[in-house]
């Protein structure tokens, strides 16, 4: 009986030790080994960022542009300024101001008007005839208006371009280089509400 039990042994411990690495198999003992539903979840994906799991850059605000900080006489003076108020506008103004400076054909010059320092611009704007105007002309009178309007847009963009430091003037001549309608004023108080004032 003692000999019988002792051939068998080794048999019996070889089925032991399969049945037990199958159950380990089977079950997912090793925690080494990755079973193959985890391997499948840790593959890349073709659509996943070469950066996934990197922090993400804080978003970068835009700037505003830096304000021009020479007075009135030397914007007026200063070869180039004209031409980087119009880019400015282009870039940063209104709608309605980019309508209107886009007439400005260049600085005229500057002048003190009674108190305020005024910077002067030629333009291509059609001359008002207010003699009509006084006459009852109601289509001068609509000319005028309308260039009131636009000096006001003008002043708010060159409001945006210049740092004001003191009440201003800007004074738009007209293709004829006469006085055009419309003196804009531009005060460093109401500029951030208004961008300009009459």
């Amino acid at each position: 009986m003692s000999i019988s039990r002792r051939k068998n042994e080794p048999t019996l411990v070889r089925g032991v030790v399969v049945v037990s690495a199958l159950i380990a198999t089977l079950t997912g003992c090793g925690e080494d080994a990755p079973s193959s539903d985890a391997a499948s979840t840790t593959r890349p994906s073709a659509t996943a960022s070469p950066t996934a799991g990197s922090s993400k850059p804080a978003r970068q605000t835009p700037q505003k542009p830096k304000k021009v900080t020479l007075s009135l006489a030397e914007i007026a003076d200063t070869p180039g300024t004209f031409e980087q108020f119009k880019e400015f506008v282009a870039k940063h103004g209104t709608a309605k101001q980019k309508t209107a400076v886009k007439h400005l054909k260049g600085w005229r010059g500057y002048e003190r008007k009674l108190v305020y320092p005024a910077l002067e611009a030629s333009s291509d704007y059609p001359t008002v005839d207010y003699e009509a105007i006084d006459g009852g002309d109601e289509a001068e009178l609509d000319k005028m208006m309308g260039l009131e309007t636009q000096s006001q847009h003008m002043a708010e963009a060159l409001a945006a371009w210049w740092d004001i430091d003191e009440t201003a003037v800007f004074q738009v001549y007209d293709r004829s280089g006469e006085y055009a309608a419309g003196t804009a004023c531009i005060r460093p108080d109401t500029v951030k509400e208004e961008g300009s004032c009459l």
